[in-house]
């Protein structure tokens, strides 16, 4: 059973239903009956649930970001070590790293008040 709330359709653009998709996924393994009639009836969800969402997003980011390595551990990197190699990023990190930003901005899109922190940027903490 899915927690589906209308959409805009095609005029909808897809961090919009980056987000609504998002949302179902969120309110599937979390939401209270009230949380799930709301959404099923109006396609609103409250801002705390839609900055939870978002949360969830940069969560599976920092779960798919492997550990920085240990002072005690590091060994010296080979002299052709570049910056590219260090900022390099798996490709299902850059995956949830580019769905975590189209939900932040579909959330925006479809009105919900987010954070500051759970914002794509280059000086925000998601970013």
């Amino acid at each position: 059973m899915t927690a589906a709330a209308p959409d805009n359709g095609p005029a909808e653009s897809a961090d919009a239903r980056e987000a609504r998709r998002a949302i179902d996924d969120h309110l599937g393994r979390t939401a209270a009956h009230e949380e799930l009639a709301r959404w099923r009836d109006g396609g609103r969800i409250d801002d705390r649930t839609a900055e939870d969402v978002a949360r969830a997003a940069w969560d599976a980011v920092q779960d798919a970001t492997p550990p920085p390595p240990s002072p005690t551990d590091a060994t010296p990197p080979p002299p052709q070590a570049g910056p590219a190699e260090k900022t390099a990023r798996s490709p299902e990190r850059a995956e949830r790293h580019r769905r975590a930003v189209a939900v932040a901005l579909g959330l925006r899109e479809l009105g919900y008040h987010l954070d500051e922190t759970l914002l794509p940027g280059p000086d925000m903490a998601a970013g």
